[in-house]
């Protein structure tokens, strides 16, 4: 048997607690600091820690409002800052690196603006007239 926390009795019967939706607030810097977390202490211990799973659950709040951005404005016939081709999953791999790029003073910028510099950053549009 696996040892465990004690646990209030109580406590199941109550709904689990929903974390606020932190995308809006959640800064570069937030983000970065979560991301320390799970360098320092692995991916099993770092899904315990509230500002980790936050900073997750807020990256992704933060990719699925760009998506339904993408898609209003694509099928608006809008002009898009950035076109990513189709089936693009956006992974940290490439997220990462472009935030630790930033000076520090621009590390308080929202993770929402940070996030859609980089799609318009790795995935421009294609000029007028050029072929995608």
């Amino acid at each position: 048997m696996l040892a465990t926390t004690p646990v209030l009795a109580a406590s199941r019967d109550l709904p689990q607690a929903i974390a606020p939706d932190k995308s809006a607030t959640l800064t570069v810097a937030d983000f970065l600091r979560s991301m320390e977390v799970l360098s320092r202490i692995g991916p099993v211990r770092a899904e315990q820690d509230p500002d980790y799973v936050s900073a997750l659950h807020g990256l992704t709040r933060i990719g699925e409002s760009y998506r339904v951005d993408y898609e209003s404005a694509k099928n608006a016939g809008k002009t898009l800052d950035s076109c990513p081709v189709g089936g693009v999953k956006m992974t940290t791999d490439t997220l990462i690196p472009f935030l630790l790029r930033l000076p520090p003073e621009q590390r308080s910028m929202s993770m929402d603006k940070a996030f859609r510099l980089h799609m318009r950053q790795r995935y421009p549009c294609p000029v007028k007239g050029e072929i995608p």
